[in-house]
């Protein structure tokens, strides 16, 4: 009976030390799943796609009244949800509380897809633009967020229609390192100084989503093909902040 009750105690001693065990590493297995989504530098989404070359016709059939250029990174813009729907460079401000709503001549195949798919999966509504960028041109080095905010989790959803994902490039203390080709849409890091040169003879055109949107902390359909860990970045980097 005493061995018994001695071997009660025990057991009891050992289910505890195995559940703060278990406790611990998945503790530790959060932590981490946290840092590597501080790390993605780049990764691919796993969604449905778009008809993009009918996308593409919506967006080019726009009138060009409603773009704008961009001059920190040199590339015509064109807003798709704006705070209160607004258009024009009025459309970048992403000041203030108003709601985020779809520009009119947002076409409801580019409103379905976002409303019913990757919103939900984001978890709130954000800034949307289509970036264009001419055949054979550069857009700025640059990078998307505060000086604070590098080193942070500075996620950016992007859909190339039209161009390749790998004109894309990080600047890197060992020199530029070019993004995957991929057909899907992808996440990158934006707190990253990067570039992109469209070498081809036909225009680029990206749906872009950032801020206020910056990154989940954990997702369920990516596959990350670049990491931040795996470079270092330039000693210079802050040049390429917004001056």
């Amino acid at each position: 009976m005493v061995s018994i009750t001695y071997n009660s105690r025990h057991a009891y001693l050992l289910v505890g030390i195995a559940i703060n065990f278990y406790s611990n590493i998945c503790l530790c297995f959060c932590f981490c799943l946290n840092i590597g989504m501080n790390e993605l530098l780049f990764a691919t989404v796993d969604f449905p796609l778009l008809d993009k070359a009918h996308i593409v016709d919506t967006i080019m059939d726009t009138p060009r009244k409603y773009w704008w250029w961009d001059s920190y990174r040199t590339t015509n813009m064109l807003p798709l949800m704006t705070r209160s729907g607004k258009i024009g460079h009025d459309g970048s401000d992403n000041g203030g509380k108003d709601e985020f709503e779809w520009v009119d001549y947002t076409s409801k195949e580019i409103r379905d897809w976002f409303d019913d798919i990757v919103f939900p999966w984001m978890g709130q509504r954000a800034r949307i633009m289509a970036l264009l960028t001419e055949p054979n041109f550069s857009n700025a080095e640059h990078i998307d967020c505060d000086e604070n905010q590098v080193g942070t989790m500075q996620h950016k959803f992007r859909y190339v229609l039209q161009g390749q994902t790998d004109t894309l490039y990080w600047i890197t203390e060992n020199g530029q390192v070019n993004a995957p080709a991929i057909d899907q849409p992808f996440l990158m890091d934006g707190g990253w100084p990067h570039g992109m040169h469209n070498s081809s003879n036909g225009f680029k055109l990206t749906l872009a989503v950032g801020a206020p949107w910056i990154g989940n902390h954990s997702y369920d359909n990516i596959n990350v093909l670049q990491s931040r860990k795996d470079y270092v970045l330039p000693s210079n980097w802050r040049q390429y902040l917004k001056k």
